[in-house]
């Protein structure tokens, strides 16, 4: 959906209204809309607008279609972070984790170190 054609809907809906354009600390402008009747205010992305169509933003803007937004968070040693700032190498051994596969390879030492050893 184009933004002004989004800005426009809203205007011609009876119980939405739009009330800003903010800038949060995430740095992606976000677009305030009211729902009227039951005073529920929402903070849509721009990249929302633009990547969905009006029936959809209007169903979740209006109550009828609850909005799915998913962060995946994992544990690391007393800590919390977001999977989906991770590279490739990282996230292979979240998912080693998961499948309970971290441990090293079975290999035998040379025989020159087992010499020094024993």
């Amino acid at each position: 959906m184009i933004g002004r054609e989004f800005f426009d809907a809203v205007a011609a809906h009876d119980s939405l209204e739009w009330m800003d354009v903010r800038e949060p600390a995430s740095g992606e402008d976000e677009v305030v809309v009211c729902h009227t009747e039951t005073d529920v205010k929402h903070a849509i992305t721009v990249k929302s607008i633009l990547d969905h169509t009006w029936k959809e933003l209007e169903e979740v803007l209006t109550g009828k279609r609850e909005a799915h937004v998913m962060i995946h968070l994992t544990r690391i040693v007393g800590y919390y972070s977001r999977v989906q700032n991770w590279n490739r190498s990282k996230l292979a051994e979240l998912n080693d984790r998961h499948t309970g596969s971290y441990g090293l390879p079975e290999r035998k030492a040379p025989a020159a170190i087992v010499a020094k050893v024993a």
